[in-house]
């Protein structure tokens, strides 16, 4: 079975999808803090560009284990601030895989692009633990639909959660196609919302939790969007790699994957420390870190689980044309 393709079914459905934590810090460096705390010239290197998130935490816990030593290699983690400038990067071959949510590589592959799946890390949490739009108190937008037209700060005009925002407000019978986007980082969202200068802003935890504790008495949520129009369980994000390194690098993407599937039965066995990696890593407290849901994770996928995200990217334009989902799962 060719590595791309490899799957462990494990307990439980979901790992908190990885989203940008822009303003959390590094994830690596040489104080024993990062993934790649330390070099061994004996391993070989995978370059893995990221958007920092908790779920780094299990390649931390699985490089503490020796799980990757064992296939003879060692990670070099770059923090990236959205999945879109993630792929960018993996295109450019400055990265050997890249850990991403899933829009940003299928609208690549749209544009022409030939990237692959090596690993999937998880899908949509239960309803509530996957991010929520945020409005000021007084707003007078109650619901999805009344988005239609609104300024939405986002971390990245072409990042998922846009997806889940436009579909949520014309599945509630609004018109999605007015939606104003400003990029802003995650710190800086909230205070623009409540300042009056955004109408709404998506906010994923920790800065959710952070900014309805902080400002409250002016701000309030609107809900989970994402919950509004997919189900939970629908692919959220995953280790991708492009075909030329799939086929030129069959060895090293073979490695990496043996070395994660002991990594994955490891991490869903032991949760806390991978929360407590996730946090060190990207610079949360422990507080916080226990605010964002963190579930097990089952690496099985097909190309067909796939198909409600690639309709809602027909559906607002994101794409024009099929995507050969099978190559990408390479069934």
């Amino acid at each position: 079975m060719s590595p791309l393709r490899r799957k462990r079914v494990a307990t439980g459905i979901a790992l908190l999808l990885g989203l940008s934590l822009t303003a959390c810090s590094s994830a690596t460096g040489d104080d024993g803090s990062g993934i790649n705390s330390s070099t061994n010239a004996d391993l070989q290197t995978v370059k893995v560009g990221s958007i920092p998130t908790l779920g780094l935490g299990l390649l931390k816990v699985g490089e503490q284990q020796g799980f990757f030593a064992d296939e003879g290699l060692q990670l070099d983690i770059t923090p990236v601030d959205s999945g879109p400038t993630v792929i960018t990067g993996l295109v450019a071959g400055q990265y050997d895989v890249a850990y991403t949510a899933y829009a940003p590589p299928l609208l690549a592959i749209a544009g022409g692009q030939d990237l692959r799946l090596v690993y999937n890390l998880g899908g949509l949490g239960p309803k509530g633990t996957n991010g929520a739009i945020v409005v000021a108190k007084d707003s007078a937008i109650t619901s999805w639909k009344d988005l239609a037209g609104a300024k939405l700060g986002i971390n990245a005009p072409r990042s998922v959660l846009v997806l889940w925002a436009q579909a949520a407000i014309a599945a509630d019978g609004g018109d999605a196609s007015g939606l104003e986007l400003t990029p802003l980082p995650f710190n800086q969202i909230a205070d623009n919302v409540a300042s009056g200068k955004l109408d709404a802003g998506f906010l994923v935890e920790p800065y959710l939790t952070q900014a309805l504790a902080k400002q409250g008495d002016k701000l309030r949520s609107l809900g989970d969007p994402a919950a509004a129009t997919f189900a939970e369980g629908s692919p959220g994000a995953g280790v991708i790699t492009s075909a030329s390194t799939a086929e030129n690098n069959a060895e090293l993407i073979t490695k990496f994957t043996a070395a994660m599937d002991k990594t994955v039965a490891y991490g869903n066995e032991h949760l806390d420390e991978v929360r407590t990696a996730g946090a060190d890593l990207v610079g949360l407290s422990s507080e916080d870190a226990e605010k964002i849901y963190l579930g097990s994770i089952d690496p099985q996928i097909n190309a067909a689980d796939f198909e409600p995200l690639v309709t809602a990217m027909k559906k607002f334009g994101w794409v024009t044309s099929d995507i050969d989902l099978g190559t990408f799962v390479n069934q």
